[in-house]
């Protein structure tokens, strides 16, 4: 019944069942979104991302099963972009608790809980605060991305708006589902210095047209396996073994 599988939703129940017995009790939950990135990336853009980094992740740890990743998300910001969608705070605070709640009944006693969206990140401080969890571990500080910035300076970028609809995820999503990408469609965004509190407040088309913050033009796949390593050994640390 062993498998290499990390993902439990594309698992049946006896190997998830059997994964747990032998030893892989660690739940890592990502909360991504269904909203805009750009005139030339999916609306499915965090939640593919968001799966990416609980596979890697999972294999680093090697204890670890990766929960269906959630969505939407918290991306009131995004509202004024078709197609985006949205839930409240109260809601995907709600959905946490269910997700840790039922995984423990399986006999998960460890989670990791992240995500790949930043209009969720002050959602993950304040449930972290407020319905602490035994066994949790949570990251919520979205500077988690930063090691991405770094990993594409090797490439000769200097990149430091964003992430969003940019370089990094742009490149990301061409390693995973390069179908999706419409590079011809890539142009600069808001590349002015943007903290995620304000860009919350005032929604995203206030601070760039066309929905990208930082510039995806030169992404590549190259580059995206760079950041896709960077971000991985970056969520390891602070998760630890």
């Amino acid at each position: 019944m062993a498998t290499s599988e990390t993902s439990i939703e594309r698992m049946t129940w006896p190997e998830v069942e059997a994964a747990i017995a032998g030893g892989k009790r660690r739940a890592i939950i990502c909360a991504a979104s269904s909203e805009q990135h750009g005139p030339h990336l999916p609306e499915a853009t965090d939640a593919i991302l968001g799966a990416e980094y609980g596979r890697r992740l999972a294999l680093a740890l090697g204890d670890s099963l990766v929960a269906p990743v959630i969505r939407p998300g918290c991306s009131e910001h995004h509202m004024t972009f078709a197609g985006s969608l949205t839930i409240s705070a109260e809601l995907l605070m709600d959905i946490l608790d269910s997700y840790v709640d039922s995984l423990r009944r399986h006999g998960f006693d460890r989670f990791v809980v992240m995500s790949s969206h930043g209009g969720n990140y002050p959602v993950l401080a304040e449930w972290e605060r407020t319905r602490p969890k035994p066994g949790c571990t949570v990251i919520s500080d979205i500077h988690v991305f930063d090691a991405g910035f770094e990993a594409i300076r090797r490439f000769g970028r200097r990149d430091t708006a964003g992430p969003h609809a940019e370089v990094l995820e742009t490149s990301m999503m061409l390693v995973l589902v390069p179908e999706l990408v419409h590079m011809e469609r890539a142009e600069p965004g808001f590349e002015g210095d943007v903290q995620l509190e304000g860009l919350l407040e005032k929604g995203m088309r206030a601070v760039s047209r066309n929905g990208i913050i930082g510039n995806p033009v030169g992404a590549s796949a190259e580059m995206g396996e760079a950041v896709l390593d960077a971000i991985t050994e970056a969520l390891v640390r602070l998760v630890g073994r």
